[in-house]
């Protein structure tokens, strides 16, 4: 189980998983905003199970059932649902805060009528207020975003990367929404643990390939 990329339904595997195993969860899940891209190329399939919040009640129960005590969490989020998933998590514990990621340049959206997007919150859960690694920091995390060319909402490995060294030097981190398997790249960086598991066929061999490939380019170096 332990520093693979699963294939297969995320509530399915972490219900087959034990009580506090893992020690901190880091994930951008679907965020039930039926997202899709507004350039003129689409260039990816629409996320599966983005176009409602469902299965958000039992997920967050199953997931802070598998965080151990004094685990930490971190949960990307988007202001158009993030009081429903506010109300969900803090059925099972405190929210701490809510990171802002600002990008280093803005999303498309509504051109005229609307002000330009250029973040996500990422919410913080810190169970037993363990305090975090090195000075304390910004809760605006400044991160260039990626080109998403393995995942419509692919995250920079850099801020993954600083975001698990800011609570954990060792242990295991899950991440039940992989996506183009970011958090395992940095999860390995860092020498950490990691449990992945992912829905989409696609999604999930591009990032078992991409895993691999980062894993040989780092033994030529």
């Amino acid at each position: 189980m332990i520093n693979q990329i699963h294939l297969g339904d995320c509530l399915d595997f972490m219900r087959e998983m034990p009580d506090k195993c893992v020690d901190l969860v880091l994930t951008d899940p679907p965020f039930g905003m039926k997202f899709q891209s507004g350039r003129r190329e689409e260039r990816h399939e629409k996320i599966d199970g983005d176009d409602n919040l469902d299965w958000l009640p039992q997920w967050a129960e199953e997931t802070f059932r598998i965080l151990k005590e004094d685990g930490q969490a971190y949960i990307f989020c988007s202001w158009h649902k993030v009081d429903i998933f506010k109300t969900e998590i803090e059925k099972h514990a405190k929210i701490k805060n809510i990171l802002i990621w600002m990008k280093n340049n803005h999303g498309s959206g509504d051109l005229f009528a609307d002000f330009a997007p250029q973040y996500e919150m990422i919410i913080f859960v810190n169970k037993l207020n363990k305090h975090l690694i090195g000075k304390r920091e910004s809760n605006i995390l400044k991160f260039q975003k990626t080109d998403n060319a393995l995942h419509p909402t692919q995250k920079p490995i850099d801020l993954i990367g600083y975001i698990a060294s800011k609570s954990i030097s060792s242990g295991t981190v899950f991440d039940p929404f992989s996506g183009s398997g970011t958090t395992a790249i940095a999860c390995h960086d860092l020498g950490l643990d990691f449990i992945c598991v992912e829905k989409d066929p696609d999604y999930h061999a591009a990032s078992v390939k991409r895993l691999e490939e980062h894993k040989r380019q780092g033994r030529l170096f």
